[in-house]
């Protein structure tokens, strides 16, 4: 089991964050190779219950159970993830092996997409 912790400050206001979930699978050669799961999420619609994508609430849970990520958007100032990990019960069942699950953070609006540091 590996954990996670982040402690960023945000500069800029998120106003539309959204995350893109892969999982992806280590082959015969040592190399993770794309698996099943690539979506693009917006957090705002998860949060707000108008988006139910399983992935998606998976991430929610995540971000509520273990970041100060705990109420609707625009976030601004200190974000903070403490002793992230995956639990068991969030995790569907995938046939034996060594997985990888990614996560990427951007900012998005109608203009221009940035990824954030």
């Amino acid at each position: 089991m590996a954990e996670a912790n982040l402690d960023a400050y945000l500069t800029v206001t998120m106003i539309n964050p959204t995350t893109r979930i892969q999982v992806l699978k280590k082959d015969y050669s040592n190399q993770y190779q794309p698996f099943l799961v690539d979506v693009v999420v917006r957090l705002c619609e998860v949060i707000e219950k108008r988006n139910f994508i399983p992935y998606a609430v998976m991430t929610w849970k995540l971000l509520k159970r273990f970041s100060n990520i705990n109420h609707t958007c625009p976030y601004s100032g200190q974000l903070i993830v403490r002793n992230s990990y995956m639990p068991a019960d969030l995790v569907p069942q995938f046939p034996h092996g060594f997985y990888q699950f990614r996560f990427t953070y951007s900012d998005s609006n109608a203009t221009n997409s940035e990824y954030l540091p």
